[in-house]
Parts: C-alpha cells; sequence; structure tokens
C-alpha cells in the first residue's frame, strides 16, 4: 500500500489497515480471595461460565452467585436481584459498555445491558447466606460485547428493594470470557475501514486516464467529508482530514497506482451488497464529474464491479442513471447495452430487443434530455445489430 494513502487511512481510520491484532491470552488468575474463607457479615458475588441445555445441543451462559448477607428494612421485604455488566478488559480506559442485544431493528448503543430478576421475599430482616447461591444464567443472546476475542467482564451484582429500588446490598466481581462474535466497536471499526478503502478507490477511478482532475477530487472530497466528518469530529480533526486528502491527491497526480484488486477482496469480506452498491455509486460519480466518461475509467468500473462482486446488469442500471450515453467518450456496447462478443446469435438479437422495447417508448417523451438520450439509443441499438447478430437471407 503507498504511503501517501496510508496517511490518509491511518488518519480516518485509526488501526482499519492493520489487519487484526492477535493477542496471547494470560493465564486467568485466580479470583481475589480464591480458597479463603468469605466474611459473611459482607455481601459478594462470583461468576463462571456454564452450560445449558438447548434441545439435543449445550450452549454457554454466564452464572452469577451470591453469598453473605442482606439486610432489609423489615420482615417480608420483596426483592429483585439486578446484574450490570461491563467490559474491563483494557483496564488502561473506561470500561466499556455492553449492550442489550435487540430483538428487532439495529443495536442502539444507549442502550446498555442490565438483567434484572425476581428474588421473592425475605423472612427476616438480617439474611445471611452461608453458601454460594446461583441468582442468574445470562445467556449471551442476550447481549453484545464491545469486541471479540478474550475479554474482561466486571459483574456489579445488586440487591434491590422492589418496592423503592433501593440497594440492600451489592458486590462486583470479575469473569473472563472468550468472545468469538463480532463486538459492536469491531463493527464501527469495519465500517470506517470500508469508508477508507472506498476513498482509495474513487481515487482510481478519477486518475485512471492518467490525469486527476479538480471535480473529481471534489467529489471525493465531499463524500469523505460527509462520511467522516460529523458535527462530533473536532476542528482539528477536520484539517487532518483535509491534509490527508490534500497528500492523497498529491499521490495521484504524480502517478500513484493502487492495488485494485486486493483492495475490493478486502471490501467484500466487510462490506454487505448494500454498502459496496455504495462505494460502486461513488465511483460513478467521480468518472461523471467532469462531463465525459473515458474509456479507461469505464474499463475500470468493469474491474470494480466484477471485484466487488456486483452482477453486471446492476452495474448497467447504475451507469445509465448516472452517466447517460451522451458523456461516454467511446461508445461500449458491453456497458452500455449488455451484449458481447461471446453471445450467440440469438442471445445478442434476445438482448438487443429488450433494449429497444425499453428505449423506443421514450422517443416520444416530454422530457427533451430523456428523448435525446432514447434517439442515441436506438442508433447505438442499430449499429450493435450490425456488429452483434449475424442475419441470414429469407429462405
Amino acid at each position: 500500500m503507498p504511503g501517501k494513502l496510508v496517511n490518509l487511512v491511518s488518519t480516518l481510520g485509526r488501526r482499519w489497515w492493520d489487519g487484526l491484532k492477535h493477542f496471547q491470552h494470560p493465564e486467568p488468575e485466580a479470583p481475589a480471595g480464591f480458597g479463603q474463607p468469605l466474611d459473611l457479615s459482607g455481601f459478594h458475588c462470583q461468576a463462571r461460565i456454564g452450560r445449558e441445555g438447548r434441545g439435543d445441543a449445550w450452549r454457554s451462559v454466564l452464572v452469577v452467585d451470591i453469598c453473605g448477607t442482606i439486610q432489609a428494612p423489615e420482615e417480608g421485604h420483596e426483592i429483585d436481584v439486578r446484574i450490570e455488566l461491563s467490559d474491563v478488559t483494557d483496564q488502561a480506559n473506561e470500561p466499556l459498555p455492553i449492550l442489550d442485544r435487540p430483538k428487532h431493528g439495529p443495536l442502539d448503543t444507549s442502550a446498555h445491558f442490565l438483567h434484572q430478576g425476581d428474588m421473592g421475599r425475605l423472612c427476616r430482616r438480617t439474611t445471611v447466606l452461608q453458601d454460594w447461591t446461583t441468582v442468574a444464567q445470562l445467556s449471551t443472546d442476550w447481549f453484545v460485547l464491545p469486541r471479540r476475542g478474550h475479554r474482561q467482564l466486571k459483574y456489579t451484582t445488586a440487591i434491590v428493594s422492589r418496592a423503592t429500588g433501593e440497594r440492600l446490598a451489592c458486590a462486583s466481581c470479575l469473569g473472563t470470557y472468550e468472545n468469538i462474535e463480532t463486538g459492536y466497536l469491531d463493527i464501527e471499526d469495519d465500517i470506517q475501514r470500508v469508508k477508507s478503502l472506498a476513498v482509495g478507490l474513487a481515487f482510481c477511478v478519477g486518475a485512471a486516464n492518467g490525469q486527476l482532475l479538480d471535480p473529481e477530487v471534489n467529489v471525493i472530497g465531499a463524500w469523505v467529508k460527509t462520511n467522516f466528518g460529523s458535527a462530533e469530529v473536532s476542528d482539528g480533526a477536520r484539517l487532518e482530514i483535509d491534509r490527508a486528502l490534500q497528500k492523497t491527491t498529491a499521490f495521484f497526480r504524480r502517478g500513484g497506482t493502487l492495488n485494485v484488486a486486493q483492495i475490493c477482496r478486502e471490501i467484500v469480506q466487510l462490506a454487505p451488497l448494500v454498502g459496496r452498491l455504495d462505494i460502486l455509486d461513488l465511483c460513478l460519480r467521480v468518472a461523471a464529474a467532469k462531463g465525459q466518461v473515458t474509456a479507461a475509467e469505464l474499463k475500470l468500473l468493469k474491474e470494480l464491479s466484477e471485484g466487488l462482486q456486483i452482477d453486471r446488469d446492476r452495474l448497467r442500471a447504475m451507469v445509465a442513471k448516472v452517466l447517460p450515453v451522451e458523456m461516454h467518450q467511446t461508445k461500449d456496447a458491453e456497458m452500455i447495452l449488455g451484449v458481447t462478443s461471446g453471445m450467440s446469435n440469438d442471445e445478442a438479437r434476445h438482448q438487443l430487443n429488450r433494449e429497444y422495447a425499453k428505449w423506443s417508448s421514450r422517443v416520444i417523451s416530454t422530457d427533451p434530455a430523456i428523448r435525446r438520450q432514447a434517439d442515441q439509443m436506438i442508433r447505438l441499438i442499430a449499429d450493435a445489430r450490425t456488429q452483434y447478430v449475424t442475419f441470414k437471407p429469407a429462405e
């Protein structure tokens, strides 16, 4: 990856191009006080990994136990257990929230996971649990962790009054968990990384004909500021984005190139089809910025479509919308009409008939631009019939 694009990506995406880091997991440490008698005059909790049957299979659950003393306002007081989780793997920074997993719709980053369960009624004002008592089995389907891999979780377990919500007893403990799912911060990193890769492809399209022009740079710059320059971004960060764009522009204007196939492979691994379509749309708008699309740009757009695993018919539909035929410096029948030299006569005839049916109805449109484009397409279809369809004389 050329150094100048790395500057851009480093500024915009922090770790996006570094790849996944491999951590060596330390041996888990025994909980504090393990093997020592507990002071039952206090309140304690512990967490462990358990298993729960689901049909013929088993799934992991996080088991929370408590012991010690609970002091209630009066006899017969009704109580609940309340358990909050946070991720404290990186002890140098603030704990990361663990989020509720929504049943429907997108993840809500403000919805922090909280489990509350009925504990019934306390017979006495002072209750002493002398043995560990399980109060919750937390399914991993209920929450989303910030990152995949080896995580250190903090469990804050409270016994609360059902009537007032007041905490009657509270304790915290730590537990390790191996998260095999993609975390919500991992997803955000992947999104930002894909955006950075999209910037690289957009510059490649702008420079495909050997000349990167200001209108093309302006389209890319507007897209970058929309996708990276949100209201939360500081003025300093915006200045860094501008500097990175300037450096990247200079790199491509000096003739720099990127490995387009490799970038496309990474995007396919990280982005769904809708995201890849957005990237292709950006590249098409860059190609349209100067008012004319060259043969070199069309060739690269085809390569991008294949690399991003976007079928050619969808590409053609997007091209027709963003790059009308009058913009094409050379009339590429495959791109414009969908016919290729590899088609049989019948296949080419069928494809051209479909195109003719579509455009012939538009020659009487009240919109002059549509009529003009339809006239051009009808002429191109006639030329393509001569080139791709061999007519046999009638017997």
